[in-house]
């Protein structure tokens, strides 16, 4: 692979994401807020948005670790590809809440 077949293989999987991003984020979320679900979690005193996203970011990162080390998957259907396509999916989730939600704080961990 060259880089520029790399920078296409890259684009595929952006637009990929972007993809199933919009179509998870209607299930997930009722009405005009995108970041709806996370907010329940949060009004009901839970985590916070941020901790929320970061949980399931978590698993995500399990789940890759896992299917890495094993090469095995209980769930047929979802493949370390989706699993990986979710983990980006979470990051941008967090960046945008982070950009729009929260302007000029950029939390770091000390």
């Amino acid at each position: 692979m060259d880089r520029e077949e790399f920078h296409e293989h890259l684009t595929e999987n952006v637009e990929q994401d972007l993809e199933v991003l919009k179509k998870k984020n209607q299930d997930y979320s009722r009405g005009e807020d995108p970041f709806q679900n996370f907010r329940q979690v949060e009004e009901k005193g839970l985590v916070s948005v941020e901790e929320g996203i970061a949980v399931r970011m978590s698993d995500k990162f399990q789940r890759m670790v896992n299917l890495i080390e094993s090469g095995e998957r209980a769930v047929e259907d979802e493949s370390l590809s989706d699993t990986l396509s979710d983990l980006r999916n979470y990051s941008n989730i967090l960046q945008v809440y982070i950009e729009h939600e929260k302007p000029g704080q950029d939390p770091s961990v000390s």
